[in-house]
């Protein structure tokens, strides 16, 4: 970078239009993947990037970055884009400039998320929590306030929560299987790492409260739309169980009277009996506390 580039960075010159012309440059990505041309989306890029070394990074300079970021990583579900979108994060992980508290949480969801992409496809990887993880990422990349949610966004991140309910059942009857991402997917795992921790020191209190938020966002969509919906946490979780138990016997066929027992074993377990979630606790200091 150039000692002019880096006055500029510092002092704004002429920022208004080096704004400008980075939200001008953004949309022309954004052209580029409705076009799917792919070798000019991969120019626009490089362009933006050097937009960014021109205009000093304030408040409200940062958020259109991080507002692109976020926008733009939706679109790497198409995997000629991905390598692009990380070109960008590569390049903004690396400006020192930019890496406020806000810039490096939306860098490492920005990852995070490209990260599920390559995780989906690793054939090595345990294929149940393949398809947990997406919901769950896209629900911590967005990190919007609530208030400003459509009833549409509301409902991904409630199917998030509901993806980590059945995660956090998951990872107690199978322990091994978010080794893979501690060993290879650093960024993808920081998105559980928390939640990990909390399920393995207090699994019944962890569940009791992703139902009561679950409920919550089931009660706000329904009185939002006019409908009807779970009347009680009982209901819910009843709900919640039956699906689990079907999707691990629609993803594992073989072992369907295995989680057919398991499940039985829910509905009799009694306080001195061992947690049928596998945590090797009993019931009464486990998901009966």
């Amino acid at each position: 970078m150039s000692l002019a580039s880096e006055i500029r960075r510092h002092f704004g010159k002429d920022d208004e239009s080096g704004i400008q012309k980075l939200k001008e440059d953004i949309q022309k990505v954004y052209k580029d993947i409705d076009e799917e041309n792919k070798s000019k989306c991969t120019q626009d890029i490089e362009i933006v990037c050097e937009d960014l070394n021109e205009i000093y990074m304030d408040e409200d300079n940062e958020t259109v970055v991080i507002e692109a970021i976020r926008s733009l990583s939706f679109y790497q579900s198409l995997p000629w884009f991905r390598k692009a979108f990380v070109r960008l994060l590569s390049f903004l992980e690396e400006d020192y400039y930019l890496r406020t508290d806000a810039m490096k949480r939306v860098l490492d969801s920005g990852w995070a998320s490209n990260e599920s992409y390559a995780f989906a496809e690793d054939e090595s990887a345990d294929t149940f929590v393949q398809k947990l993880l997406p919901d769950i990422v896209d629900d911590y990349y967005l990190d919007l306030p609530e208030e400003n949610m459509s009833n549409e966004l509301l409902e991904l991140k409630r199917d998030a929560l509901i993806k980590r309910f059945f995660l956090g059942r998951y990872i107690l009857r199978q322990k091994d299987c978010l080794d893979i991402l501690k060993d290879r997917y650093q960024y993808l795992y920081k998105v559980l790492d928390k939640e990990v921790a909390a399920i393995r020191e207090n699994p019944g209190s962890y569940e009791k409260e992703l139902e009561k938020e679950i409920l919550r966002l089931y009660i706000k969509i329904a009185e939002a739309e006019n409908t009807k919906t779970f009347s009680s946490i009982e209901q819910l979780h009843e709900s919640l169980t039956d699906t689990y138990y079907n999707n691990l016997i629609s993803e594992y066929p073989n072992e369907e009277d295995v989680f057919l027992e398991e499940k039985n074993l829910w509905k009799h377990v009694r306080s001195n009996d061992k947690c049928p979630c596998g945590s090797g606790q009993k019931f009464k200091k486990c998901h009966g506390a």
